[in-house]
């Protein structure tokens, strides 16, 4: 047969994808969805929904388990309570204030991790106040069965290089509403933090390295949510907004005010690890290691333009 193609033969199909989708991106370990990323245009923020335990089960939600308010608690979302003091936390009617989805600018798919990066404008009274450039990427763990990480990457610049201020607060910047079966007060759940605090009132703004969120998932299946803060972050270890209701969150700027300059760049990386947890919590992955592991691995790093001419999202060589 004349003009047939012969098939790459190098070509390996990748364990771990990031998959465009209409309005969305889904990233998938081993052909599953783990995780979505909704980004529909006119809503107030993008978010992370579902994020997907070992079982397959639903870790987060949408809104607080009361349905009266707490309607911007997008399962996983970034906000920001004061941005030169304007309200980028709740999501207020009748104004333009949103933390608009710009632009995917690469997926990147491979056999240990998948990632995509994205543009994200802080935007209100018709213009841009800050610009963040998200990174976020799922890895398969290769020492827990059924476990991975989300890791979420930012870079949060000044669009016009004015100084923005990012006031005091504890609302800020990635916060995590858990599913309603995992939290203390309405299901099974328990917090616990990485300096040996249980419950909300022995971390509620304490400093941890990492603080996680397990409970029930499903009759006799309990599986969680740690939330890592890595050592390069500025004001590491963070102080921690945790709330029994099923809510966690590095409060980034609980301390003091912090500023965003042309020459003064603020990045942040954090690490939601799923995993899988007995149901009487005595047996976890050991998250002091997973803790470790992310502190020792190398940030991403989006290139626009690589040796083949398109862009490339890659692991920073390790120093």
């Amino acid at each position: 047969m004349t003009g047939r193609i012969a098939p790459r033969s190098d070509f390996v199909f990748p364990r771990c994808q990031a998959i465009p989708q209409l309005e969305r991106a889904s990233l998938r370990i081993d052909g599953r969805e783990v995780v979505g990323y909704e980004f529909e245009p006119g809503k107030p923020r993008p978010c992370f929904v579902p994020v997907l335990g070992p079982s397959g089960k639903e870790l987060t939600q949408i809104g607080h388990p009361n349905p009266v308010g707490h309607e911007h608690h997008r399962s996983v979302w970034f906000g920001h309570q004061f941005v030169d003091g304007i309200n980028f936390w709740g999501e207020v009617p009748n104004t333009d204030i949103q933390v608009r989805h710009k632009r995917v600018l690469w997926y990147e798919d491979g056999p240990e991790w998948a990632a995509f990066a994205a543009e994200i404008d802080w935007y209100a009274d018709g213009k841009n106040r800050l610009s963040q450039l998200l990174i976020a990427a799922v890895e398969p763990s290769t020492k827990w069965f059924g476990c991975y990480a989300l890791d979420l990457q930012s870079r949060f610049t000044s669009p016009d290089g004015r100084p923005v201020e990012l006031g005091k607060t504890n609302f800020g910047f990635l916060g995590v509403r858990l599913a309603k079966s995992i939290s203390e007060q309405f299901g099974g759940g328990r917090l616990t933090g990485s300096e040996g605090g249980i419950g909300e009132d022995a971390i509620f703004e304490t400093r941890n390295r990492w603080v996680d969120y397990s409970g029930p998932v499903a009759p006799g299946v309990f599986e969680g949510i740690a939330y890592l803060d890595h050592p390069d972050n500025p004001r590491h270890p963070s102080h921690w907004h945790v709330r029994r209701d099923g809510w966690m969150e590095a409060a980034f700027s609980h301390p003091e005010a912090y500023g965003v300059a042309a020459d003064h760049p603020l990045e942040l990386r954090y690490r939601l690890f799923i995993h899988g947890v007995s149901p009487d919590f005595e047996f976890f992955p050991d998250l002091d290691q997973a803790w470790k592991d992310f502190a020792e691995t190398p940030p991403y790093v989006y290139i626009p333009r690589a040796e083949n001419g398109f862009p490339s999202i890659r692991r920073a060589a390790q120093t």
